[in-house]
């Protein structure tokens, strides 16, 4: 009886046009975020905690290697590019000149913060050759910094 109880209310809950609508934009906001015209196939996947940011705050970026390889990276950033898209201005990421791996599953947290980076839309792309062959892997995702 009890759980005939709960699983009734998950069905009221469910049928919510309030809870649908928040399940469509959340569905919405991770189709957004992924670039649907960078190469890797899911190998390599670049994500941020948050779509907007304001000026000043930091920008947590997570890469993950979702391949059955280990992939390598030119430094300890991964290689991270970081451009306003509205004014082409580009951005490195502090990080040490060190070859850096990415095991398979395994994934990588990068804060970065500019302070003269201002309002606009932004993209985060790290880049990597498979070591299979030699296609290159890239992965972007795209945020946005507020006034």
């Amino acid at each position: 009886m009890f759980f005939s109880g709960l699983i009734r209310g998950a069905e009221i809950v469910a049928e919510n046009p309030a809870v649908q609508n928040a399940s469509e934009e959340a569905q919405e906001f991770v189709q957004d975020r992924i670039d649907p015209d960078v190469s890797g196939d899911g190998v390599l996947v670049i994500t941020t905690s948050k779509f907007a940011y304001s000026v000043g705050e930091p920008v947590v970026i997570t890469v993950k290697n979702n391949g059955d390889e280990t992939l390598v990276f030119p430094d300890s950033a991964l290689g991270l590019e970081i451009q306003n898209t509205n004014t082409g201005v580009e951005y490195g990421a502090p990080a040490a000149q060190v070859i850096t791996e990415l095991e398979p599953e395994q994934s990588k947290e990068i804060t970065w913060q500019d302070d003269s980076a201002g309002p606009g839309d932004y993209s985060a792309t790290v880049h990597t050759t498979a070591p299979s062959n030699s296609g290159i892997i890239t992965a972007q995702v795209n945020f946005e910094i507020t006034g």
